[in-house]
């Protein structure tokens, strides 16, 4: 049971936008995507500072003691102000794993550096859509050997660990390793928002008992997948409703013919499509983040939905918005077009729209009580 009220909630958005609006405008942002870490560092103190990166924490380990209603207010507010820091892999993933998976000491020694920004740590796995093939891991000892390849892994090079999901005799096993352990090698890249990733291989590299998370099962990963896809899809309501705001505000103030472009129907038309795909995004992605905090049976059934509409709808304002804006929205230098860019994104991670159609669309033939256990 989260430890906040709704109060609480309308609070935490309103530091956290306006963080945004006074501290992370255009200039600050771009100066982030130059440097060589692409997120800001010091920025990620900060959260750390002012109790965002605990929100989901136990209070025990430094945290608020909050849930995925909180973790969701704090990706909304990350995709209205296009946040480059690792909210994702740390925050939803890593502490979601270590939480409910970790061993009392790697809680102890990992979440409050977590909660106090001290820590960065990635994560590593197929995301649901599209596994690359398993890491494989033996036993070796009192440690264990792994090696393979995992792909697309958000913050890796930048992280003071990763944790790693294998195939361990047959069954899911994670596994905390440190990105400068011997055989362990990192090809650097930017993904399509400009934020860090690596593509990681594991070369026989040694772990110990203690670098395992002792409940780190298929159940927790499917667990982990459900909050990751809402954090994203909350993420992108952030990322819509600002693109919608930019685009709207565009066609206000641009002339052609003697007149602002807003009053023609047609952009008029497109506008409204727009609105509507976020207002219905935001409202199955709330209401599946409310029957996932209760752990609702139907929880599942509607995260997919959630996912689905959120990914359509992504994509909709993401093309409508660029469209109306002509081509000074493809220009680096003028920022609809880095919110289209995250949309992209957004709308692929933990499966696009079709993917979770077709879940859907099994559960339904199976029957939803039983597709949904």
């Amino acid at each position: 049971m989260s430890a906040f009220t709704q109060e609480d909630r309308s609070l935490l958005a309103d530091s956290l936008n306006r963080f945004v609006e006074e501290a992370y405008g255009a200039e600050r942002r771009f100066a982030i995507l130059k440097s060589d870490d692409g997120f800001g560092r010091q920025e990620w103190a900060t959260y750390g500072e002012l109790g965002w990166l605990g929100v989901a924490i136990a209070e025990a380990h430094g945290g608020s003691g909050g849930g995925l209603a909180e973790l969701a207010v704090l990706m909304r507010a990350a995709g209205r102000g296009l946040l480059m820091e690792p909210l994702l892999p740390t925050l939803i993933q890593a502490a979601g794993a270590l939480c409910d998976g970790g061993s009392a000491e790697q809680r102890a020694l990992w979440l409050p550096a977590i909660a106090e920004g001290r820590a960065i740590i990635a994560f590593a796995q197929d995301d649901g859509a599209q596994d690359t093939g398993p890491v494989t891991a033996s036993v070796d000892g009192d440690g264990y050997i792994l090696s393979g390849q995992r792909g697309f892994v958000l913050y890796g090079a930048s992280a003071d660990r990763i944790i790693v999901k294998a195939d361990l005799a047959g069954d899911t096993a994670l596994f905390l390793v440190a990105p400068d352990a011997p055989g362990v090698s990192l090809a650097q890249a930017r993904s399509i928002d400009d934020r860090p990733v690596c593509d990681l291989s594991l070369d026989k590299v040694r772990v110990t008992a203690g670098d395992r998370l002792p409940g780190g099962n298929a159940g927790l990963l499917d667990r982990l997948d459900q909050m990751a896809a809402l954090a994203v899809c909350a993420e992108a309501v952030g990322a819509m409703e600002m693109a919608n705001r930019l685009t709207l505000d565009y066609l206000k103030t641009r002339t052609q013919f003697g007149t602002t472009i807003g009053s023609f129907q047609v952009p008029q038309h497109r506008m409204v499509d727009m609105t509507l795909a976020a207002q219905e995004a935001a409202a199955i992605t709330w209401a599946a983040i409310g029957a996932a905090s209760i752990q609702a049976p139907d929880a599942p059934l509607l995260t997919a939905a959630a996912k689905a509409r959120s990914a359509a709808a992504a994509r909709l304002i993401g093309e409508q918005s660029i469209q109306l804006h002509g081509g000074i929205g493809m220009t680096e230098e003028y920022v609809i077009g880095h919110y289209y860019r995250r949309l992209m994104l957004l709308e692929t991670l933990f499966g696009g729209a079709g993917w979770h159609l077709d879940r859907l669309g099994g559960w339904t033939a199976a029957g939803m009580t039983e597709g949904c256990m």
